[in-house]
């Protein structure tokens, strides 16, 4: 029975593959912006709940700052640096051109970090003073910790995923990456 199951499920993945694939080809920023958005959803609700344990005192404001950030912020500029590594880079798969690649990328994330954490402190309200301390005391750490997660998962997305399903996958791993960096960017600063 539970073998059933699993084809039952995996016959309903397809079907979500190619209704996304076909999202994709006509709306693709839109769609990217909607699957991040729910994307950080999930990750603010992972930090909130599982991370700092809040129970009923979840945050719905700072849940709804998350999905702005990364539906207005982030898939929008990643969308747009995984197009242009792919038109520099081209849209080879080997290894070499993964590599590049993911250094390419790698150039990107100071930029995106740095944004989120921006982002969050405006939409919180917090003096240029504050998240500029923010910054400053939690940037290097959400670099180091991205890197960690990020680049071997680049990586694996340019060696075996066409570019059409990256941020599919991407926000996969993106959920609980999001769980640390809502997690990481509300935390008071150090």
């Amino acid at each position: 029975l539970q073998f059933r199951n699993v084809i039952a499920m995996a016959g309903k993945w397809k079907i979500f593959v190619r209704f996304y694939e076909r999202l994709l080809k006509q709306h693709q920023y839109k769609t990217n912006i909607v699957s991040t958005g729910a994307v950080f959803l999930a990750g603010d609700f992972i930090s909130q709940q599982i991370i700092e344990r809040k129970g009923r005192q979840h945050d719905l404001q700072r849940t709804g700052r998350s999905i702005a950030i990364g539906a207005g912020d982030i898939a929008p500029f990643v969308t747009f640096a995984y197009n242009v590594v792919d038109k520099v880079l081209g849209p080879s798969q080997s290894v070499i051109s993964a590599l590049k690649k993911v250094g390419l990328i790698a150039c990107f994330s100071p930029f995106t970090n740095a944004g989120y954490i921006l982002f969050n402190g405006l939409l919180n309200h917090q003096t240029r003073d504050e998240i500029s301390h923010k910054l400053r005391s939690d940037l290097v750490e959400v670099l180091t910790v991205g890197y960690c997660v990020w680049l071997p998962t680049h990586f694996s997305l340019f060696v075996f995923v066409p570019l059409q399903h990256r941020l599919l996958i991407s926000n996969t791993v993106g959920v609980l990456w999001t769980g640390y960096l809502t997690y990481a960017s509300n935390r008071q600063a150090r």
